[in-house]
């Protein structure tokens, strides 16, 4: 059976990114997080082949959006928000196909 529960119902999972971080930095940090450890340990999934958009700028409360596979082979989609000068959280994740 699939999951269709949002992924993060329990708790947002937040990141520390690079200082003086760029729209850049923010989606390779992103894709990063999703295929951690942390991730992974939090949520009871590892994903892989993680791919986030670009935000279009680095201000606290700018959403961006991300897909990854987890490891039965679903794609989920997750809304990450940057949520400090250098910080991101993912807010939101849910099976797409």
């Amino acid at each position: 059976m699939r999951r269709t529960t949002p992924l993060l119902a329990a708790a947002a999972l937040t990141a520390l990114v690079a200082c003086s971080a760029s729209a850049k930095d923010f989606k390779k940090e992103g894709e990063k997080f999703l295929e951690s450890d942390e991730v992974a340990d939090n949520v009871g999934f590892s994903f892989t082949n993680a791919s986030c958009e670009e935000p279009p700028n680095t201000e606290t409360g700018t959403t961006y959006t991300c897909t990854a596979v987890d490891n039965e082979g679903d794609t989920w989609e997750f809304t990450i928000e940057i949520t400090g000068e250098n910080e991101l959280t993912v807010v939101d994740g849910n099976v797409v196909g």
